[in-house]
């Protein structure tokens, strides 16, 4: 555990490893702060950081849940997950010809916005009249009979593939634990046209305050693999919890009771 003595802000490090936290580990803890800020306004009936996708790799940043009663029980209705980054350059693996590649893929993504709205006007049928989140609008284009449209799109595949082949972001969507996938940034770090396909993006100021930039595309998630996101966003927050509360576990099973953290005093107010 280390302790920042200008703010009295707490670092607990439960890996079992003594680091030193840098200045770019206390920014991005930051950000992730304003992100979780971002989401309370929205009432999800869960959250935590640091939350495996599958049953240990690949953890995502935030990851949220919200759920609705049905017949007396909870019922997942949506899944989000958020990944944070600090700059820029952590938003892509190494590649050789990112510079080449994101002019490309921007052009391809603004030709096929022009496409779907034309297949807006000329096939309506296409519209998903059973959505559930009124900001989220739904067009199921891959039915539609425009063969330019579905060129297009396999040739942002291909090119986001050899931009982010392997990366954290492409796994992350590959687990489909998630509705909902963004990425938040400082703002202007990243543009709309850089993101993979179906990513919303969020701006962080530096008032904490997050802006919507892009809304992300809905993916269709089975229900079991939204519950077993929400399993780990419960087996993550119980260690804040513990924590919390002062309680330690170490790695024999054995409990400690430790002094409970202090609270912080400063406060930073974001307006709605």
């Amino acid at each position: 555990m280390d302790i920042n003595k200008d703010n009295e802000q707490l670092f607990f490090d439960f890996s079992g490893n003594k680091t030193t936290e840098s200045k770019d580990a206390i920014k991005s803890f930051e950000l992730k702060r304003a992100v979780m800020g971002w989401l309370i306004p929205q009432s999800p009936s869960g959250l935590a950081v640091g939350v495996p996708t599958r049953i240990s790799k690949f953890k995502a940043d935030i990851a949220a849940f919200w759920s609705i009663p049905k017949r007396n029980l909870m019922k997942p209705e949506k899944t989000v997950i958020i990944e944070v980054r600090h700059d820029r350059e952590n938003c892509w693996p190494e590649c050789s010809h990112k510079e080449e590649l994101l002019p490309k893929l921007k052009e391809m993504k603004e030709f096929k916005k022009s496409l779907e709205e034309k297949i807006c006007r000329e096939e309506p049928h296409l519209k998903d009249t059973d959505n559930l989140f009124d900001e989220y609008e739904s067009w199921d284009f891959t039915n539609s009979k425009n063969k330019d449209y579905h060129k297009c799109c396999r040739q942002i595949d291909e090119t986001e593939h050899a931009l982010y082949n392997g990366s954290r972001f492409e796994q992350i969507r590959r687990a489909n634990t998630a509705d909902y996938l963004y990425l938040a940034v400082p703002s202007g770090a990243v543009h709309q046209h850089e993101l993979a396909d179906g990513w919303g993006l969020l701006y962080i100021e530096k008032d904490m305050s997050v802006k919507l930039v892009k809304g992300p595309d809905r993916w269709t998630c089975p229900e079991e693999n939204k519950l077993h996101l929400i399993q780990n966003i419960a087996i993550s927050s119980s260690k804040c919890v513990l924590f919390a509360n002062g309680i330690r576990e170490d790695a024999n099973g054995s409990v400690f009771f430790t002094p409970i953290p202090r609270k912080r005093r400063g406060v930073i107010r974001i307006e709605k």
